[in-house]
């Protein structure tokens, strides 16, 4: 940060402080980082967010700590059933296991997916207690996008083969495979997108670099006439629609042909659901945890800190109602500087 920057986040945490707005940071087990929660990053992301405006932000925040505090966000991350996890990550844009050549994570989604009955159990879940066991649409949709903000920016941040190495990765570049959407699927969407923008955009401000919609129909126009009146206005103007022919050119201004999915004509082969694929880089910068061996388990996994400063990933979530906490890889700071 900026010397400015720093006063200006550090007045901003006083203010956060005094208003209780900080107190999350209870329920971050000892250990845990704070990663995503109520770290210098992720209140310099609320600022960016007001265009460094103290008062704007603080509003921002208040609300989205509310809401995070309502959901129990930071409990749930330990508790959702794996299970849970994995049924959500079809429904959300999720790590592919790849970055952009900045560095940045690449999430996606193909629309072909969230069909009407994909729509129809994600609204089903709107309607569960969000008590423990049953988490609700919400609860489901804040864990994975804390795994963003939690586990996969601060991991994307160690590595060191970025051009800017010691500025900490805070967006995603978002893929979406658009070919099917139709004005039908898209009307079925609107509540879907309605619940995701707003958290995204309350919760999660300055995560997101662009939004890839790639290969829609010649009437997406139509289409997103139609969407846009569910979608945050912030989170909408980084949307780029790019056609068939326009795909594989402008991403691979942003990605390596490697990491582009096969669908946009790289050689990444990505399907919805999947468990993130890291890339080579990424694989070797952790010393692996037996049975891992470079591979990630399913469900949420968050960054744990012993006193030498050696960071450890540890899956959280429950296997048959029973909270599992694994050793996934460790990842020495001082390695990494």
């Amino acid at each position: 940060m900026t010397a400015d920057e720093t006063v200006l986040v550090a007045q901003f945490a006083r203010l956060c402080a005094e208003r209780g707005l900080l107190q999350d940071r209870d329920d971050v087990k000892e250990g845990d980082r704070l990663d995503g929660v109520a770290d210098e990053t992720t209140l310099l992301r609320f600022l960016q967010a007001k265009r460094m405006d103290l008062s704007s932000a603080l509003c921002q925040f208040e609300e989205a700590a509310h809401f995070r505090r309502e959901k129990d966000a930071l409990r749930v991350y330990d508790w959702i059933s794996v299970d849970d996890f994995e049924d959500t990550r079809r429904l959300i844009p999720h790590w592919t296991g790849r970055r952009g050549n900045q560095g940045w994570p690449i999430v996606m989604i193909e629309t072909v997916h969230l069909d009407q009955k994909a729509v129809a159990h994600w609204r089903q879940t709107r309607e569960l207690s969000g008590h423990r066991g049953s988490p609700d649409m919400a609860q489901r949709a804040l864990v994975h996008f804390d795994y963003l903000t939690r586990f996969v920016f601060p991991l994307c941040s160690a590595l060191r083969d970025r051009p800017l190495p010691s500025e900490p990765v805070t967006k995603a570049i978002y893929l979406v495979e658009g070919s099917s959407i139709c004005l039908r699927q898209a009307w079925n969407l609107r509540d879907f997108a309605q619940d995701l923008s707003w958290i995204l955009a309350t919760c999660y401000p300055e995560t997101i670099d662009r939004i890839f919609i790639c290969n829609p129909p010649s009437y997406f126009a139509q289409i997103w006439s139609l969407m846009k009146n569910f979608v945050d206005p912030v989170t909408a103007e980084k949307i780029v629609v790019l056609n068939s022919k326009d795909v594989y050119g402008t991403l691979n201004k942003y990605i390596h042909h490697d990491d582009i999915p096969a669908q946009f004509g790289g050689a990444f082969q990505f399907t919805t659901g999947m468990l993130p694929n890291l890339c080579p880089v990424t694989r070797q910068a952790l010393r692996w945890a037996p049975p891992f061996n470079g591979t990630l388990p399913p469900g949420p996994i968050k960054w744990t800190q012993d006193a030498r400063g050696q960071l450890k990933a540890v899956a959280t979530g429950t296997v048959g109602g029973v909270e599992r906490e694994l050793d996934v890889a460790t990842l020495d700071v001082e390695e990494e500087k």
